[in-house]
């Protein structure tokens, strides 16, 4: 594919650019675990041509990259150990001139953009949509778990498969939208699920990837950009989560504080307003009748209860 794609450049950008933005969300995704296989020599040609084709788009077409939004952040910063990607990095944070884009100010602009939902279709095959869609609108609650076995063994059991439970989350946090009437049915929610795939990790990079994952759209979270459904699974885990999942609550609790402070501490303000954000707005759409239920939590560490200002900043 990436061979076509290099082939058709001029017919592609003329017929549907997006073709391109899609092949290099795909690629920068496969890049990061191709990045930690074994080393082999096909593995190495196929890796090579990812990279010439991602980096002939940022470099070429940087304007339409910019339609990719806040997840070509997340995904370009899993790839500067490469030298390549190292540079890309490098011209984004200090010389943004170098991508000839007309009005390009910076990280902050790609930060202020939800990536469109298509691109979390990417990395899930239609039959892994199929299954998931169907596990979240027709599975009751307390019923999930044959249904859930099913689908490791089919998708996620066979060797470097795990890192497809990254993907997965994103697509159940910003593509699978339910309705009000399945919200409201007793139907397996969306944030059920998550706390399955976030159990289901056993590497801690991918579990760390995972969280990423779930919370990163806090990060940023705007309210006349941004959608309260990207971020309201991670809320409900974290309160569904007490007391008898407390670990659960603690560590995503834990991770988003984390990356609120060193994620990117050249705009912590921005990461700051996000968070504070995020927390007020799911409280004023009613996710949640309040942020007490984690503020007056025993259980959670010092720390976390020392960081409580920001849930009402």
């Amino acid at each position: 594919m990436a061979t076509i794609f290099m082939s058709k450049w001029d017919y592609l950008l003329q017929v549907d650019p997006m073709i391109l933005t899609s092949g290099l969300y795909t690629y920068l995704r496969l890049l990061a675990d191709h990045s930690r296989f074994v080393s082999n020599p096909k593995l190495e040609a196929l890796k090579q041509l990812e990279i010439d084709f991602c980096i002939k788009v940022l470099k070429e077409q940087f304007p339409l990259c910019l339609k990719v939004g806040r997840d070509l952040v997340r995904l370009l910063q899993d790839l500067v150990h490469l030298p390549k990607f190292r540079a890309i990095w490098k011209d984004l944070v200090l010389n943004q001139g170098e991508f000839k884009a007309r009005g390009f100010y910076g990280i902050p602009q790609l930060y202020n953009t939800r990536t469109p939902s298509e691109y979390m279709l990417l990395r899930i095959t239609p039959e892994m949509e199929a299954q998931l869609r169907f596990l979240l609108t027709h599975v009751k609650l307390g019923n999930q778990k044959r249904h859930q076995a099913w689908f490791a063994k089919k998708f996620l059991w066979e060797p470097n498969r795990e890192t497809l439970i990254i993907d997965i989350v994103r697509f159940i946090c910003c593509a699978y939208h339910p309705t009000n009437e399945v919200i409201q049915s007793d139907v397996v929610p969306r944030w059920a699920v998550i706390g399955w795939l976030l159990k289901s990790c056993t590497k801690n990079y991918v579990e760390a990837n995972v969280k990423l994952a779930l919370l990163y759209d806090w990060l940023f979270f705007e309210e006349r950009v941004d959608n309260i459904m990207d971020i309201e699974p991670a809320m409900l885990l974290m309160v569904y989560s007490i007391p008898r999942y407390i670990d659960i609550t603690h560590t995503l609790l834990e991770f988003l504080f984390l990356l609120m402070e060193n994620y990117d501490v050249e705009h912590y303000d921005i990461l700051v307003k996000g968070v504070s954000t995020s927390f007020s707005v799911l409280v004023k759409r009613g996710v949640i009748c309040s942020l007490d239920v984690l503020t007056s939590c025993d259980a959670l560490s010092p720390i976390l209860q020392q960081a409580r200002q920001v849930f009402v900043r």
